[in-house]
Protein backbone atom coordinates (compact mmCIF):
# COMPACT_ATOMS: atom_id res chain seq x y z
CA UNK A 1 0.00 0.00 0.00
CA UNK A 2 2.87 2.39 0.77
CA UNK A 3 4.16 1.99 -2.76
CA UNK A 4 0.74 2.86 -4.21
CA UNK A 5 0.73 6.07 -2.15
CA UNK A 6 4.21 7.08 -3.32
CA UNK A 7 3.25 6.37 -6.92
CA UNK A 8 0.03 8.33 -6.45
CA UNK A 9 1.88 11.35 -5.08
CA UNK A 10 4.44 11.23 -7.89
CA UNK A 11 1.69 10.95 -10.49
CA UNK A 12 -0.29 13.73 -8.77
CA UNK A 13 2.72 16.04 -8.82
CA UNK A 14 3.37 15.43 -12.53
CA UNK A 15 -0.32 15.87 -13.40
CA UNK A 16 -0.45 19.11 -11.41
CA UNK A 17 2.69 20.32 -13.15
CA UNK A 18 1.20 19.57 -16.58
CA UNK A 19 -2.08 21.40 -15.97
CA UNK A 20 -0.16 24.28 -14.37
CA UNK A 21 1.98 24.66 -17.49
CA UNK A 22 -1.13 24.62 -19.67
CA UNK A 23 -2.72 27.28 -17.46
CA UNK A 24 0.39 29.49 -17.59
CA UNK A 25 0.55 29.15 -21.38
CA UNK A 26 -3.14 29.99 -21.69
CA UNK A 27 -2.78 33.10 -19.53
CA UNK A 28 0.43 34.16 -21.32
CA UNK A 29 -1.35 33.86 -24.66
CA UNK A 30 -4.15 36.07 -23.37
CA UNK A 31 -6.78 33.35 -23.66
CA UNK A 32 -9.53 34.07 -21.14
CA UNK A 33 -7.16 36.26 -19.07
CA UNK A 34 -9.86 37.14 -16.56
CA UNK A 35 -10.11 33.49 -15.47
CA UNK A 36 -7.01 32.80 -13.38
CA UNK A 37 -7.50 29.86 -10.97
CA UNK A 38 -4.38 30.78 -8.99
CA UNK A 39 -5.70 34.29 -8.40
CA UNK A 40 -9.06 32.80 -7.38
CA UNK A 41 -7.23 30.55 -4.88
CA UNK A 42 -5.22 33.55 -3.71
CA UNK A 43 -8.42 35.49 -2.96
CA UNK A 44 -10.03 32.44 -1.32
CA UNK A 45 -6.93 31.89 0.86
CA UNK A 46 -7.06 35.53 1.91
CA UNK A 47 -10.73 35.21 2.87
CA UNK A 48 -10.65 31.73 4.44
CA UNK A 49 -7.16 31.59 5.95
CA UNK A 50 -6.47 35.26 6.48
CA UNK A 51 -3.25 35.01 4.46
CA UNK A 52 -1.71 38.10 2.92
CA UNK A 53 -1.97 38.71 -0.80
CA UNK A 54 0.48 36.13 -2.09
CA UNK A 55 0.24 34.09 -5.27
CA UNK A 56 2.97 31.85 -3.80
CA UNK A 57 0.52 30.69 -1.13
CA UNK A 58 -2.03 29.93 -3.86
CA UNK A 59 0.56 27.98 -5.88
CA UNK A 60 1.56 26.04 -2.77
CA UNK A 61 -2.08 25.17 -2.11
CA UNK A 62 -2.54 24.19 -5.76
CA UNK A 63 0.43 21.78 -5.70
CA UNK A 64 -0.40 20.45 -2.22
CA UNK A 65 -3.91 19.58 -3.32
CA UNK A 66 -2.78 18.02 -6.61
CA UNK A 67 0.15 16.09 -5.12
CA UNK A 68 -0.94 15.24 -1.60
CA UNK A 69 -4.73 15.23 -1.56
CA UNK A 70 -5.52 14.01 -5.08
CA UNK A 71 -2.30 12.02 -5.53
CA UNK A 72 -2.68 10.10 -2.28
CA UNK A 73 -6.38 9.55 -2.90
CA UNK A 74 -5.70 8.21 -6.40
CA UNK A 75 -3.03 5.88 -4.99
CA UNK A 76 -5.59 4.55 -2.52
CA UNK A 77 -8.47 4.24 -4.99
CA UNK A 78 -6.75 3.21 -8.23
CA UNK A 79 -7.12 -0.56 -7.71
CA UNK A 80 -10.83 -0.13 -6.98
CA UNK A 81 -11.80 2.28 -9.77
CA UNK A 82 -13.45 0.75 -12.83
CA UNK A 83 -11.52 0.64 -16.07
CA UNK A 84 -9.15 -1.66 -17.91
CA UNK A 85 -6.16 0.68 -17.65
CA UNK A 86 -4.74 3.17 -15.18
CA UNK A 87 -5.29 5.91 -17.76
CA UNK A 88 -9.03 5.13 -17.88
CA UNK A 89 -9.18 4.97 -14.10
CA UNK A 90 -7.34 8.30 -14.06
CA UNK A 91 -9.86 9.81 -16.45
CA UNK A 92 -12.71 8.76 -14.17
CA UNK A 93 -10.78 10.12 -11.19
CA UNK A 94 -10.27 13.43 -13.02
CA UNK A 95 -14.03 13.69 -13.61
CA UNK A 96 -14.68 12.98 -9.93
CA UNK A 97 -12.17 15.62 -8.83
CA UNK A 98 -13.78 18.12 -11.20
CA UNK A 99 -17.19 17.45 -9.66
CA UNK A 100 -15.79 17.88 -6.14
CA UNK A 101 -14.19 21.21 -7.10
CA UNK A 102 -17.39 22.40 -8.77
CA UNK A 103 -19.54 21.83 -5.68
CA UNK A 104 -17.02 22.85 -2.99
CA UNK A 105 -14.18 25.14 -4.10
CA UNK A 106 -16.06 27.37 -6.50
CA UNK A 107 -18.91 28.08 -4.07
CA UNK A 108 -16.38 28.78 -1.28
CA UNK A 109 -14.61 31.22 -3.63
CA UNK A 110 -17.92 33.05 -4.09
CA UNK A 111 -18.50 32.10 -7.72
CA UNK A 112 -21.46 29.84 -7.10
CA UNK A 113 -22.16 26.20 -7.78
CA UNK A 114 -20.13 24.97 -10.76
CA UNK A 115 -18.47 28.41 -10.91
CA UNK A 116 -21.36 29.81 -12.91
CA UNK A 117 -20.60 33.25 -11.45
CA UNK A 118 -17.75 33.29 -13.97
CA UNK A 119 -19.98 32.14 -16.81
CA UNK A 120 -19.95 28.88 -18.74
CA UNK A 121 -16.24 29.10 -19.52
CA UNK A 122 -15.26 28.34 -15.90
CA UNK A 123 -16.85 24.88 -15.58
CA UNK A 124 -15.92 23.92 -19.16
CA UNK A 125 -12.27 24.97 -18.94
CA UNK A 126 -12.01 23.42 -15.48
CA UNK A 127 -13.50 20.20 -16.86
CA UNK A 128 -10.90 20.15 -19.62
CA UNK A 129 -8.11 20.73 -17.08
CA UNK A 130 -9.37 17.91 -14.87
CA UNK A 131 -9.68 15.53 -17.83
CA UNK A 132 -6.04 16.26 -18.67
CA UNK A 133 -5.15 15.91 -14.97
CA UNK A 134 -6.91 12.54 -14.80
CA UNK A 135 -5.29 11.17 -17.94
CA UNK A 136 -1.83 12.28 -16.78
CA UNK A 137 -2.23 11.01 -13.21
CA UNK A 138 -3.43 7.63 -14.49
CA UNK A 139 -0.71 7.34 -17.12
CA UNK A 140 2.05 8.39 -14.71
CA UNK A 141 0.74 6.00 -12.09
CA UNK A 142 0.99 3.18 -14.63
CA UNK A 143 4.50 4.21 -15.73
CA UNK A 144 5.76 4.40 -12.13
CA UNK A 145 5.21 0.70 -11.40
CA UNK A 146 8.95 0.12 -10.96
CA UNK A 147 9.51 3.07 -8.59
CA UNK A 148 9.10 1.03 -5.42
Amino acid sequence: MGCRLVRGMLAGFVATLVISMIMILRLSAGIIPWYDPIEIMNLAAQDLLGTPDSRWVAWAIHFAVGTLAWGLLFGLLAPFLPGRSDARRGLLFGLITWLVVMVTVFPMAGSGLFGMGFGLVAPLSTLLAHVVFGLVIGSMYARSRGVC
